[in-house]
């Protein structure tokens, strides 16, 4: 399996304990054609015949398999990807035998819903990344024969691409299972097709009064812009490979009534969360991947990524209550713990940044953001996460959406855990045991998770290996004895 070449804050970090680095303490002072939009419809191209199955075409799953995955998706999926809704999926279910665009999406709905909704790797005695690598595999070939497959009007590779929002979010829906796997180049490839017919959409375009789309299909088409925007960029982060999307010029999208409110503010607060990557954030982030030199990063510009993701926090307070106030209900708890836990995430990620230009304080001045604090991983951050922890209901919460939240999980507790094994005077040393409670408690945790996969266990028992030789004196008791 190929790999990105991974992030510098490892280095970093090991830099520091080798005394070979320096904190700020001891540092000196084309213009295009809109399209015809009434050419695309919103579920398949009017203008595109529907590719039928060819007799030897076939399936390995029955639609009453799809249709057992259908709660999972309304209660799980949907919430934090609001472009189908249950019954348009269920049609595609009905039609999956005669048609192959729903071939494809039901497939890719398939392996999706499955790699966001199964707490462990193993579903009915099947091997759960077999089973999704599977039932993308069928979702691709369909995919691809009505691209190929010729229509009433002759080859189709002579007609008009098929653009539609089915052929998009199966694109999406088979880029999802793939991170799952680790298959990053593949997930990649998938997102890039769904952005490039996004961009044929020319979403950009729309207005609030356009009246050559219905304004419920204009939002939906919005929503699934900002999904792939999101999705873009927590794989960039993850893999290095680069982003092109920009924010929706319209902003946040319009309304629909159609789309329950509390899933409504839900997903625009998870929007702007990503937001905050913007055009810097990505700049001074692809510097790691592919060594090339950046702007320099500022303190200021630290302290205000901090800041903003405080605003944000409070935002998103405001916005619950202003919800609940007009009996329109609240966010769900999985709605909870993914704002969190990725607004905890792009912490530590701009915490990273920080370590890597210099910029932090073994003890920051008290009018400097505490997000510039040398141990701000290991002391605030795990503290917010145990805290969350402690709330919930239904830990489950943390591993429904699949590899995404627990990867950010793996990154906060793995960079907490660097931190706590560099060397410290005896003062810091009791401060940092202090803190080292939360982060067993959040090691425990992940280890407790199917799903937290083998090099994430193998990488966060070599962290306990050496702070238990920073920490003798601390029990670490069965975290010890796991292999």
């Amino acid at each position: 399996m190929s790999k990105r070449k991974r992030g510098s804050r490892g280095r970093l970090v090991a830099r520091l304990r080798d005394g070979k680095y320096c904190t700020s303490d001891a540092m000196p002072t084309s213009a295009r054609s809109p399209l015809d939009r009434t050419r695309i419809s919103s579920l398949s191209g009017p203008e595109q015949d529907s590719v039928t199955l060819s007799s030897n075409w076939s399936s390995s799953y029955s639609a009453e398999f799809f249709v057992k995955l259908l709660p999972d998706f309304e209660q799980l999926v949907y919430p934090l990807n609001p472009i189908l809704t249950s019954t348009e999926i269920r049609d595609s279910i009905a039609n999956m035998h005669a048609n192959l665009e729903d071939t494809a999406l039901v497939h890719a709905f398939g392996a999706t819903t499955i790699s966001l909704t199964k707490p462990s790797w193993i579903l009915d005695g099947q091997d759960l990344a077999s089973l999704m690598v599977s039932l993308v595999q069928f979702s691709l070939r369909a995919h691809r024969q009505v691209e190929t497959d010729k229509t009433s009007h002759g080859s189709s590779l002579q007609s008009k691409l098929p653009v539609s929002v089915k052929r998009i979010m199966t694109c999406i829906w088979m880029q999802i299972p793939m991170i799952s796997i680790r298959r990053f180049d593949r997930s990649f490839a998938a997102l890039r097709e769904a952005i490039s017919m996004i961009e044929m959409l020319d979403i950009h375009q729309y207005g609030d009064s356009d009246t050559q789309i219905d304004s419920r299909e204009v939002a939906r088409r919005q929503r699934m812009y900002w999904e792939a925007f999101i999705h873009e960029r927590s794989l960039f982060v993850i893999s290095g490979y680069p982003c092109i999307m920009q924010p929706l010029r319209t902003g946040l999208p319009f309304a629909d009534p159609t789309v329950p409110s509390f899933i409504t503010v839900g997903f625009d607060r998870l929007i702007l969360l990503f937001e905050t990557m913007d055009e810097s954030f990505v700049e001074y982030w692809s510097a790691q991947f592919r060594q090339r030199k950046a702007r320099s990063i500022t303190a200021q510009w630290v302290d205000s990524k901090q800041t903003e993701l405080d605003q944000h926090e409070v935002d998103t307070t405001e916005a619950e209550r202003k919800l609940e106030a007009g009996g329109q209900g609240t966010l769900n708890e999985l709605q909870h713990t993914d704002l969190f836990i990725t607004r905890l995430w792009l912490r530590t990620l701009i915490w990273q940044l920080g370590l890597s230009n210099g910029l932090l304080h073994s003890t920051p001045p008290n009018d400097v953001h505490e997000g510039l604090s040398l141990d701000f991983p290991a002391n605030y951050v795990s503290a917010q996460l145990r805290v969350l922890v402690c709330r919930l209901h239904n830990l489950s919460s943390i591993i429904f959406h699949g590899s995404g939240i627990l990867q950010k999980l793996f990154e906060i507790t793995s960079t907490a855990a660097d931190v706590l094994s560099l060397p410290c005077s005896d003062k810091q040393q009791t401060k940092a045991s202090e803190y080292l409670e939360d982060l067993l408690f959040l090691v425990r945790l992940l280890f407790t998770f199917d799903r937290t996969q083998r090099h994430q266990r193998d990488y966060l028992q070599e962290k306990l290996d050496a702070l238990q030789r920073v920490f003798p004196m601390v029990d670490f008791g069965d975290l010890m004895r796991r292999n």
